[in-house]
Protein backbone atom coordinates (compact mmCIF):
# COMPACT_ATOMS: atom_id res chain seq x y z
CA UNK A 1 0.00 0.00 0.00
CA UNK A 2 2.68 2.19 0.31
CA UNK A 3 3.18 2.78 -4.12
CA UNK A 4 -0.56 3.50 -3.37
CA UNK A 5 0.23 6.27 -0.30
CA UNK A 6 2.65 7.63 -2.96
CA UNK A 7 0.61 7.80 -6.19
CA UNK A 8 -2.20 9.63 -4.24
CA UNK A 9 0.08 12.15 -2.86
CA UNK A 10 1.14 13.13 -6.14
CA UNK A 11 -2.19 13.33 -7.50
CA UNK A 12 -3.32 15.69 -4.63
CA UNK A 13 -0.50 18.00 -6.20
CA UNK A 14 -2.25 18.56 -9.68
CA UNK A 15 -3.57 21.47 -10.45
CA UNK A 16 -7.79 20.33 -11.05
CA UNK A 17 -10.29 22.62 -12.19
CA UNK A 18 -11.93 25.23 -9.44
CA UNK A 19 -15.18 24.11 -7.97
CA UNK A 20 -18.16 25.89 -8.94
CA UNK A 21 -19.61 28.67 -6.23
CA UNK A 22 -22.69 28.95 -4.64
CA UNK A 23 -23.90 32.07 -4.64
CA UNK A 24 -23.87 32.04 -0.30
CA UNK A 25 -22.34 34.53 1.72
CA UNK A 26 -19.62 33.17 3.88
CA UNK A 27 -20.23 32.77 7.43
CA UNK A 28 -18.50 32.46 10.95
CA UNK A 29 -19.26 28.83 10.93
CA UNK A 30 -17.49 28.15 8.06
CA UNK A 31 -13.91 28.25 9.59
CA UNK A 32 -15.28 24.81 11.21
CA UNK A 33 -16.19 23.23 7.93
CA UNK A 34 -13.03 24.61 6.35
CA UNK A 35 -12.27 21.04 4.20
CA UNK A 36 -8.69 22.27 3.43
CA UNK A 37 -7.59 21.04 7.00
CA UNK A 38 -7.72 17.82 8.90
CA UNK A 39 -9.05 19.78 12.54
CA UNK A 40 -8.67 18.77 15.97
CA UNK A 41 -11.65 18.49 18.35
CA UNK A 42 -11.59 17.73 22.06
CA UNK A 43 -14.43 16.53 24.81
CA UNK A 44 -13.57 16.65 28.48
CA UNK A 45 -16.40 14.09 29.87
CA UNK A 46 -16.62 12.83 33.34
CA UNK A 47 -15.05 9.83 33.34
CA UNK A 48 -18.36 7.83 34.81
CA UNK A 49 -20.73 9.79 32.73
CA UNK A 50 -18.56 8.79 29.03
CA UNK A 51 -19.11 5.58 31.15
CA UNK A 52 -22.77 5.65 30.93
CA UNK A 53 -23.04 6.86 27.50
CA UNK A 54 -20.36 4.25 26.14
CA UNK A 55 -22.00 1.04 27.75
CA UNK A 56 -25.59 2.88 26.86
CA UNK A 57 -24.77 3.75 23.22
CA UNK A 58 -27.99 2.44 21.49
CA UNK A 59 -29.84 5.72 24.01
CA UNK A 60 -29.82 8.61 23.17
CA UNK A 61 -29.29 10.16 26.77
CA UNK A 62 -27.71 13.58 26.90
CA UNK A 63 -24.34 14.15 28.79
CA UNK A 64 -22.28 17.40 30.00
CA UNK A 65 -19.13 17.82 28.22
CA UNK A 66 -16.73 21.26 27.07
CA UNK A 67 -15.63 21.06 23.66
CA UNK A 68 -12.56 22.45 22.48
CA UNK A 69 -11.67 23.55 18.76
CA UNK A 70 -9.10 25.82 17.65
CA UNK A 71 -8.13 27.16 20.70
CA UNK A 72 -11.91 27.84 21.41
CA UNK A 73 -13.80 26.40 24.25
CA UNK A 74 -17.25 25.94 25.45
CA UNK A 75 -18.31 24.96 28.67
CA UNK A 76 -21.49 23.05 29.47
CA UNK A 77 -22.28 21.70 25.79
CA UNK A 78 -24.41 18.54 25.48
CA UNK A 79 -23.44 15.19 23.77
CA UNK A 80 -25.17 12.06 23.39
CA UNK A 81 -25.15 8.86 21.34
CA UNK A 82 -26.76 8.98 18.02
CA UNK A 83 -27.09 7.22 14.36
CA UNK A 84 -29.58 4.67 13.13
CA UNK A 85 -27.89 1.23 11.77
CA UNK A 86 -24.33 3.04 11.71
CA UNK A 87 -24.56 3.06 15.66
CA UNK A 88 -21.13 0.99 17.38
CA UNK A 89 -20.45 0.76 21.16
CA UNK A 90 -16.46 1.12 20.32
CA UNK A 91 -17.01 3.90 18.00
CA UNK A 92 -19.83 6.29 18.83
CA UNK A 93 -21.33 9.00 16.40
CA UNK A 94 -22.26 11.91 18.78
CA UNK A 95 -24.24 15.12 18.38
CA UNK A 96 -22.66 17.75 20.18
CA UNK A 97 -25.36 20.46 21.58
CA UNK A 98 -24.45 23.59 22.16
CA UNK A 99 -27.69 24.70 23.59
CA UNK A 100 -29.73 22.37 25.63
CA UNK A 101 -28.19 23.07 29.22
CA UNK A 102 -27.69 26.90 28.20
CA UNK A 103 -30.44 28.37 26.53
CA UNK A 104 -29.53 30.20 23.36
CA UNK A 105 -26.22 29.42 23.07
CA UNK A 106 -24.45 28.69 20.02
CA UNK A 107 -20.96 28.25 18.52
CA UNK A 108 -20.36 30.30 15.35
CA UNK A 109 -23.35 30.50 15.17
CA UNK A 110 -24.54 27.45 15.07
CA UNK A 111 -27.01 25.40 17.54
CA UNK A 112 -25.10 21.80 17.27
CA UNK A 113 -23.54 19.73 14.75
CA UNK A 114 -23.10 16.02 14.41
CA UNK A 115 -19.55 13.81 14.48
CA UNK A 116 -19.92 10.86 12.55
CA UNK A 117 -18.27 7.74 13.11
CA UNK A 118 -18.51 6.41 9.75
CA UNK A 119 -18.84 2.97 10.98
CA UNK A 120 -20.37 2.04 7.03
CA UNK A 121 -17.74 3.31 5.18
CA UNK A 122 -13.96 1.79 5.31
CA UNK A 123 -12.81 5.19 3.80
CA UNK A 124 -14.33 7.52 5.96
CA UNK A 125 -15.08 9.64 2.58
CA UNK A 126 -18.51 8.58 1.15
CA UNK A 127 -20.65 10.94 3.24
CA UNK A 128 -17.92 13.90 2.76
CA UNK A 129 -17.90 13.88 -0.80
CA UNK A 130 -21.18 13.35 -1.89
CA UNK A 131 -22.16 16.45 -0.03
CA UNK A 132 -19.29 17.95 -1.95
CA UNK A 133 -20.83 16.83 -5.28
CA UNK A 134 -24.49 18.01 -4.21
CA UNK A 135 -23.25 21.07 -3.26
CA UNK A 136 -21.27 21.39 -6.73
CA UNK A 137 -24.33 20.61 -8.80
CA UNK A 138 -26.25 23.17 -7.19
CA UNK A 139 -28.06 21.15 -4.66
CA UNK A 140 -28.01 22.62 -0.65
CA UNK A 141 -25.68 19.91 1.02
CA UNK A 142 -24.24 19.93 4.69
CA UNK A 143 -20.47 20.88 5.02
CA UNK A 144 -18.86 18.27 5.94
CA UNK A 145 -14.77 18.09 6.84
CA UNK A 146 -12.80 15.44 9.17
CA UNK A 147 -11.30 15.62 12.30
CA UNK A 148 -9.01 14.10 14.78
CA UNK A 149 -11.56 13.48 18.26
CA UNK A 150 -9.86 13.71 21.58
CA UNK A 151 -12.10 12.14 24.72
CA UNK A 152 -10.67 13.44 28.38
CA UNK A 153 -7.25 13.93 26.09
CA UNK A 154 -7.24 10.48 24.27
CA UNK A 155 -7.18 9.59 20.55
CA UNK A 156 -10.95 8.22 19.92
CA UNK A 157 -10.66 7.98 16.56
CA UNK A 158 -11.17 9.97 12.98
CA UNK A 159 -14.85 11.39 12.14
CA UNK A 160 -16.33 13.54 9.87
CA UNK A 161 -17.95 16.89 10.84
CA UNK A 162 -21.37 16.69 9.72
CA UNK A 163 -23.46 20.10 9.27
CA UNK A 164 -26.84 19.76 11.07
CA UNK A 165 -30.13 20.76 9.14
CA UNK A 166 -31.42 23.33 11.34
CA UNK A 167 -32.28 27.13 11.40
CA UNK A 168 -28.50 27.97 10.49
CA UNK A 169 -28.16 25.95 7.42
CA UNK A 170 -31.84 26.33 6.26
CA UNK A 171 -31.62 30.28 6.51
CA UNK A 172 -27.74 30.07 4.37
CA UNK A 173 -29.52 27.40 1.86
CA UNK A 174 -32.84 29.06 1.28
CA UNK A 175 -33.16 32.82 3.13
CA UNK A 176 -35.40 31.94 5.46
CA UNK A 177 -35.96 29.08 8.53
CA UNK A 178 -39.37 29.70 10.01
CA UNK A 179 -40.71 26.72 7.84
CA UNK A 180 -41.33 22.90 9.03
CA UNK A 181 -38.18 20.88 9.26
CA UNK A 182 -38.36 17.02 9.80
CA UNK A 183 -36.15 14.20 9.75
CA UNK A 184 -37.34 10.81 7.82
CA UNK A 185 -36.64 7.91 10.13
CA UNK A 186 -36.93 4.68 8.52
CA UNK A 187 -37.93 2.49 11.61
CA UNK A 188 -35.88 -0.50 10.86
CA UNK A 189 -37.60 -2.39 13.92
CA UNK A 190 -40.82 -2.09 12.60
CA UNK A 191 -39.69 -2.95 9.14
CA UNK A 192 -37.67 -6.36 10.50
CA UNK A 193 -41.12 -7.09 12.21
CA UNK A 194 -42.72 -7.49 9.32
CA UNK A 195 -44.10 -3.87 9.46
CA UNK A 196 -44.61 -2.38 5.47
CA UNK A 197 -42.43 -0.10 4.65
CA UNK A 198 -43.35 3.88 3.86
CA UNK A 199 -43.46 4.23 0.13
CA UNK A 200 -44.72 7.79 0.20
CA UNK A 201 -47.71 6.15 -0.20
CA UNK A 202 -51.23 7.61 1.12
CA UNK A 203 -51.85 6.03 4.66
CA UNK A 204 -55.12 7.88 5.55
CA UNK A 205 -56.13 11.37 6.74
CA UNK A 206 -54.91 11.15 10.10
CA UNK A 207 -51.87 13.39 10.90
CA UNK A 208 -50.39 11.10 13.35
CA UNK A 209 -49.91 8.62 10.85
CA UNK A 210 -47.29 10.92 9.55
CA UNK A 211 -45.84 12.57 12.32
CA UNK A 212 -43.75 12.08 14.52
CA UNK A 213 -43.19 8.86 12.70
CA UNK A 214 -41.90 8.59 10.26
CA UNK A 215 -41.60 12.60 9.73
CA UNK A 216 -39.58 13.81 13.15
CA UNK A 217 -40.52 17.42 13.55
CA UNK A 218 -37.05 19.38 14.07
CA UNK A 219 -38.69 23.00 13.64
CA UNK A 220 -42.37 24.11 15.32
CA UNK A 221 -42.26 20.84 17.17
CA UNK A 222 -45.41 22.01 19.04
CA UNK A 223 -46.75 22.63 15.59
CA UNK A 224 -45.99 19.92 13.49
CA UNK A 225 -49.10 19.94 11.07
CA UNK A 226 -48.97 16.42 9.71
CA UNK A 227 -52.28 17.33 8.17
CA UNK A 228 -49.97 19.11 5.60
CA UNK A 229 -48.05 15.96 4.82
CA UNK A 230 -50.87 14.23 4.82
CA UNK A 231 -52.14 15.99 2.24
CA UNK A 232 -49.09 15.79 0.45
CA UNK A 233 -49.08 11.62 0.27
CA UNK A 234 -52.53 11.40 -1.11
CA UNK A 235 -52.21 13.08 -4.22
CA UNK A 236 -48.36 11.87 -4.28
CA UNK A 237 -50.15 8.12 -4.10
CA UNK A 238 -53.42 8.91 -6.50
CA UNK A 239 -51.06 7.80 -9.31
CA UNK A 240 -53.77 7.37 -11.76
CA UNK A 241 -55.12 10.88 -11.32
CA UNK A 242 -55.19 12.76 -15.02
CA UNK A 243 -54.36 15.79 -12.89
CA UNK A 244 -51.28 13.66 -10.43
CA UNK A 245 -48.67 16.13 -11.90
CA UNK A 246 -50.97 19.54 -11.25
CA UNK A 247 -52.07 18.68 -7.88
CA UNK A 248 -48.15 17.09 -6.97
CA UNK A 249 -46.45 20.33 -8.13
CA UNK A 250 -48.74 21.98 -5.54
CA UNK A 251 -46.31 20.37 -2.60
CA UNK A 252 -43.31 19.61 -4.55
CA UNK A 253 -40.90 20.97 -7.21
CA UNK A 254 -41.21 18.03 -9.73
CA UNK A 255 -38.28 19.49 -12.33
CA UNK A 256 -35.98 20.03 -9.44
CA UNK A 257 -37.04 16.70 -7.59
CA UNK A 258 -35.56 14.66 -10.98
CA UNK A 259 -32.62 16.38 -10.78
CA UNK A 260 -32.00 16.09 -7.24
CA UNK A 261 -33.20 12.18 -7.50
CA UNK A 262 -30.03 12.06 -10.43
CA UNK A 263 -27.60 13.54 -8.37
CA UNK A 264 -28.25 10.69 -5.81
CA UNK A 265 -28.05 8.09 -7.99
CA UNK A 266 -25.00 9.36 -9.94
CA UNK A 267 -23.22 8.35 -6.94
CA UNK A 268 -25.02 4.82 -6.58
CA UNK A 269 -26.86 5.54 -3.25
CA UNK A 270 -28.09 2.28 -2.54
CA UNK A 271 -29.87 3.70 0.47
CA UNK A 272 -31.24 6.76 -0.37
CA UNK A 273 -34.65 8.14 -1.79
CA UNK A 274 -35.03 5.15 -3.60
CA UNK A 275 -33.03 2.64 -2.18
CA UNK A 276 -33.17 -1.16 -1.98
CA UNK A 277 -34.83 -1.17 1.89
CA UNK A 278 -37.62 2.02 0.43
CA UNK A 279 -36.85 5.59 0.43
CA UNK A 280 -33.99 6.60 3.28
CA UNK A 281 -31.80 9.40 4.57
CA UNK A 282 -33.22 12.90 3.78
CA UNK A 283 -34.56 16.21 5.58
CA UNK A 284 -37.87 17.19 4.47
CA UNK A 285 -38.13 20.70 4.28
CA UNK A 286 -41.57 22.76 4.11
CA UNK A 287 -41.12 26.56 3.48
CA UNK A 288 -42.79 28.52 5.80
CA UNK A 289 -46.79 29.89 5.20
CA UNK A 290 -46.67 27.49 2.38
CA UNK A 291 -47.35 23.82 0.74
CA UNK A 292 -44.20 23.72 -1.07
CA UNK A 293 -41.49 21.05 0.24
CA UNK A 294 -37.81 20.41 -0.63
CA UNK A 295 -35.77 17.40 0.24
CA UNK A 296 -32.79 17.67 2.04
CA UNK A 297 -29.52 14.85 1.49
CA UNK A 298 -28.71 13.21 4.15
CA UNK A 299 -26.13 10.12 5.42
CA UNK A 300 -24.59 9.01 2.35
CA UNK A 301 -22.48 6.18 3.70
CA UNK A 302 -23.81 3.96 1.72
CA UNK A 303 -22.95 6.23 -1.51
CA UNK A 304 -20.21 5.19 -4.33
CA UNK A 305 -22.15 1.22 -4.28
CA UNK A 306 -20.81 0.18 -7.31
CA UNK A 307 -19.21 1.88 -10.82
CA UNK A 308 -22.11 0.17 -12.75
CA UNK A 309 -25.60 0.64 -9.98
CA UNK A 310 -28.17 0.65 -12.33
CA UNK A 311 -29.31 4.76 -13.03
CA UNK A 312 -32.70 3.51 -13.09
CA UNK A 313 -32.74 1.09 -9.97
CA UNK A 314 -35.91 0.85 -7.51
CA UNK A 315 -37.53 2.88 -10.51
CA UNK A 316 -38.37 0.99 -13.52
CA UNK A 317 -37.44 -2.28 -11.86
CA UNK A 318 -36.92 -3.62 -7.55
CA UNK A 319 -39.71 -4.84 -5.50
CA UNK A 320 -42.93 -2.84 -5.81
CA UNK A 321 -43.45 -3.05 -1.88
CA UNK A 322 -40.27 -1.01 -1.31
CA UNK A 323 -40.36 1.16 -4.45
CA UNK A 324 -40.57 5.09 -3.97
CA UNK A 325 -44.15 6.15 -5.33
CA UNK A 326 -43.21 9.64 -6.07
CA UNK A 327 -40.49 8.60 -8.21
CA UNK A 328 -42.02 5.97 -9.52
CA UNK A 329 -44.46 8.26 -11.04
CA UNK A 330 -42.99 10.83 -12.05
CA UNK A 331 -40.15 9.14 -14.04
CA UNK A 332 -43.01 8.16 -16.12
CA UNK A 333 -43.48 12.29 -17.24
CA UNK A 334 -41.52 12.28 -20.56
CA UNK A 335 -40.16 15.84 -19.78
CA UNK A 336 -38.97 14.76 -16.21
CA UNK A 337 -37.46 11.39 -17.09
CA UNK A 338 -35.25 13.91 -19.60
CA UNK A 339 -34.55 16.28 -16.89
CA UNK A 340 -33.57 12.93 -15.19
CA UNK A 341 -31.17 11.86 -18.13
CA UNK A 342 -29.89 15.25 -18.75
CA UNK A 343 -28.47 15.52 -15.10
CA UNK A 344 -26.93 12.07 -15.42
CA UNK A 345 -25.43 13.14 -18.15
CA UNK A 346 -24.22 16.44 -16.55
CA UNK A 347 -22.54 14.41 -13.41
CA UNK A 348 -20.81 12.64 -15.36
CA UNK A 349 -19.33 14.99 -17.05
CA UNK A 350 -18.65 16.96 -13.96
CA UNK A 351 -16.77 14.20 -12.49
CA UNK A 352 -14.26 13.82 -14.41
CA UNK A 353 -13.52 17.44 -15.16
CA UNK A 354 -10.19 18.38 -16.06
CA UNK A 355 -9.59 14.84 -17.05
CA UNK A 356 -6.59 14.22 -19.71
CA UNK A 357 -4.28 11.16 -20.14
CA UNK A 358 -1.77 12.52 -17.79
CA UNK A 359 -4.36 14.44 -14.86
CA UNK A 360 -7.77 12.63 -13.11
CA UNK A 361 -10.86 14.02 -13.33
CA UNK A 362 -12.62 16.28 -10.61
CA UNK A 363 -13.80 13.50 -8.56
CA UNK A 364 -10.64 10.60 -8.54
CA UNK A 365 -8.47 14.03 -7.73
CA UNK A 366 -10.70 14.94 -4.80
CA UNK A 367 -10.69 11.43 -3.83
CA UNK A 368 -6.69 11.46 -3.69
CA UNK A 369 -6.91 15.01 -1.82
CA UNK A 370 -9.32 14.03 1.10
CA UNK A 371 -7.13 10.57 1.26
CA UNK A 372 -3.70 12.45 1.63
CA UNK A 373 -5.26 14.60 4.47
CA UNK A 374 -6.99 11.83 6.78
CA UNK A 375 -4.80 8.72 6.22
CA UNK A 376 -2.66 9.16 9.00
CA UNK A 377 -5.89 9.53 11.08
CA UNK A 378 -7.37 6.70 9.77
CA UNK A 379 -4.53 4.49 9.71
CA UNK A 380 -4.43 5.45 13.58
CA UNK A 381 -8.20 4.35 13.96
CA UNK A 382 -8.67 0.52 13.97
CA UNK A 383 -11.71 0.80 16.09
CA UNK A 384 -14.10 -0.43 12.86
CA UNK A 385 -12.28 -1.01 9.61
CA UNK A 386 -8.55 -2.29 9.54
CA UNK A 387 -5.89 -0.50 7.64
CA UNK A 388 -6.15 -2.92 4.45
CA UNK A 389 -9.92 -2.41 5.12
CA UNK A 390 -9.27 1.38 4.55
CA UNK A 391 -7.26 1.30 1.56
CA UNK A 392 -8.71 -1.52 -0.35
CA UNK A 393 -12.04 1.11 0.36
CA UNK A 394 -9.89 3.96 -1.38
CA UNK A 395 -8.72 1.57 -4.29
CA UNK A 396 -12.51 0.59 -4.96
CA UNK A 397 -13.19 4.39 -4.87
CA UNK A 398 -10.57 5.43 -7.35
CA UNK A 399 -12.18 3.13 -9.38
CA UNK A 400 -15.75 4.45 -9.25
CA UNK A 401 -14.04 7.57 -10.39
CA UNK A 402 -12.48 6.44 -13.25
CA UNK A 403 -15.20 4.31 -14.57
CA UNK A 404 -18.71 5.86 -13.03
CA UNK A 405 -18.42 8.79 -16.21
CA UNK A 406 -18.91 5.79 -18.65
CA UNK A 407 -20.64 3.78 -17.39
CA UNK A 408 -23.43 6.39 -17.05
CA UNK A 409 -23.39 7.93 -20.49
CA UNK A 410 -23.85 4.01 -21.76
CA UNK A 411 -26.81 3.85 -19.78
CA UNK A 412 -28.24 6.85 -20.66
CA UNK A 413 -27.82 6.43 -24.23
CA UNK A 414 -29.85 2.84 -23.37
CA UNK A 415 -32.13 4.37 -22.18
CA UNK A 416 -33.16 6.79 -24.55
CA UNK A 417 -33.06 4.04 -27.02
CA UNK A 418 -36.16 2.11 -25.15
Amino acid sequence: MTRLRTILRVLVVLVIAPRPALAQAADPSDALFNDNVIHEIRLSVNTKDWKLLTDNWLDDTKYPADFRWNGQVVRNVAIHSRGGGSRRPNKVSLRVDFSHYTYGQTFLGLKSFILRNNSQDPTNMRERLSMLFFRNLGVPAQREAHTRLYINGQYYGLFTICESPEEAFLQRNYSESSGHLYEYSFDNEAVAAGAPVFTFAYLGPEPSLYVPSPFVPKTLEDDPQGNVLASLFQVVGDTSNPDWRSNVSAFIDLPYFARRLAIENFLAEEDGITGDYGPNNFYFYRFANTTSFAFIPWDKSNAFWSADYPILHNILDGDPAKQNVLAVRAMQEPDLMQIYLDTMLECADFAVQGASPTDPGWLEAEISREYNQIHAAALEDTAIFTNDEFEQGVVEMLTFARTRSDSVRKQVAAARGR
